[in-house]
């Protein structure tokens, strides 16, 4: 079903301008809700095994990431595919799919509902449609790279703080930081109010609803963790990069980084990263 794309295409500001920009976004909500019918409920699972780097996986992530690229091979044979539980295909192509069936894989099994299913799609390597479904507490927030995000069909906006001071933030898992960052974390954490922690991909959602003011991983995550939010967050008036300033990518590994505003952004980079100025 793919197609070139036209001479008005080529000359988009933005991926909200792009003309078939309605019918990706359709496509990823029907892929949110293929995931959600097969999780809504199985959040009580026990049943797990452990992978290479020790992180826990359950069947129900093999099968819906199995069901997302069936979908995706059906309707766009063209796009590409990376996932966190299969192998990559097609990963070069102009449009990929990124998806995350269970994020928060720890709190599915464990019965704490903040688990959700991250799915993105990247055009020429950057993120411009992401989509954060939680289906155990009903939340799902959409954003296209210049356009607007929702959270359940209404416009919403980060909350506009432009200092650490007194920042609110979420650490996804303060159990793994890396050693550049260290130092960091203890700075802003003596900065800001208070943290969240174990919130995963639903705090970055909560950031783009304006509960939260930043959000921060240091040496977990991979492109199927964090392409999914930079639309969603950016959309919704924030700003994302990874834990050193670049951009997110297709590629992006290991850190990420988001805050409300552009500023709060760069005063919240720096810290994080005083140690290596």
């Amino acid at each position: 079903m793919g197609k070139e794309l036209s001479a008005v295409d080529a000359a988009v500001v933005t991926f909200a301008d792009h003309s078939r920009v309605g019918e990706f976004m359709a496509f990823i909500a029907e892929l949110a809700n293929t995931a959600r019918a097969a999780l809504s409920d199985h959040h009580r699972v026990r049943r797990f095994d452990t992978k290479d780097d020790a992180s826990p996986v359950t069947e129900f992530d093999r099968a819906v990431e199995q069901m997302l690229r069936d979908r995706i091979h059906h309707r766009y044979p063209d796009h590409g595919i990376v996932g966190e539980e299969f192998a990559a295909e097609l990963p070069d192509a102009e449009f990929v799919w990124i998806m995350d069936p269970i994020d928060g894989t720890k709190q599915f099994i464990a019965g704490i509902p903040v688990f959700t299913t991250l799915i993105a799609l990247c055009h020429n390597g950057t993120p411009v449609v992401g989509l954060i479904d939680a289906p155990a507490t009903d939340d799902r927030w959409l954003g296209v790279s210049g356009g607007v995000t929702t959270h359940n069909g209404e416009v919403v906006h980060t909350s506009g703080r432009t200092t650490v001071a007194g920042a609110t933030v979420s650490w996804s898992n303060p159990e793994v930081v890396l050693d550049p960052h260290l130092a960091g974390r203890e700075r802003l954490n003596a900065l800001t109010a208070w943290r969240v922690f174990g919130a995963a991909a639903f705090g970055c959602g909560r950031l783009a609803s304006g509960a939260l003011d930043l959000a921060i991983e240091s040496g977990t995550t991979g492109p199927h963790d964090v392409c999914a939010l930079a639309p969603i967050i950016e959309a919704a008036g924030g700003k994302c990069s990874d834990g050193f300033g670049e951009p997110i990518t297709l590629h992006s590994t290991s850190t990420f980084l988001a805050a409300a505003t552009p500023e709060l952004h760069a005063e919240a980079l720096t810290t994080l990263n005083s140690d290596r100025c």
